[in-house]
């Protein structure tokens, strides 16, 4: 199990997303904690897991050496800003259809929808 993690690049990426979907969730539900109305207190957790997932991304995901570049972290801000509008446009469709839902299922939806477009966008423009 562990040496097909380590082997398929689209698995090391799934589990670097899956420790940024827990950052995002822990800070959106601080935020919600802190009286921000939910669709405003996703956006710094956005903020915290892209630069979390960037450093881990750069190490693990894609085995980059040397020191993370300003340059680098432009273009995975770009790329994974277009995943960030993705996730949000779902969080936000979730929880205005259903407002009453657990906060995490609109999470899950707008995270899970923006995975593909963050790995191709990652893969192919930021870590090439």
């Amino acid at each position: 199990m562990v040496a097909l993690l380590l082997s398929s690049r689209f698995l090391r990426f799934c589990c670097i997303g899956g420790l940024g979907f827990i950052i995002y969730s822990a800070a959106t539900y601080a935020g919600v904690g802190l009286g921000l109305p939910s669709l405003y207190a996703v956006i710094p957790g956005i903020i915290i897991a892209l630069a979390v997932c960037y450093k881990a991304h750069h190490a693990f995901t894609f085995r980059k050496e040397g020191k993370i570049s300003l340059r680098g972290w432009y273009k995975f801000l770009i790329a994974n800003g277009v995943g960030s509008v993705i996730n949000y446009g779902c969080y936000a469709i979730v929880l205005l259809m259903w407002p009453t839902i657990p906060l995490i299922i609109p999470l899950a939806v707008g995270s899970g929808m923006a995975l593909i477009a963050n790995y191709i966008l990652s893969a192919r423009y930021v870590f090439r």
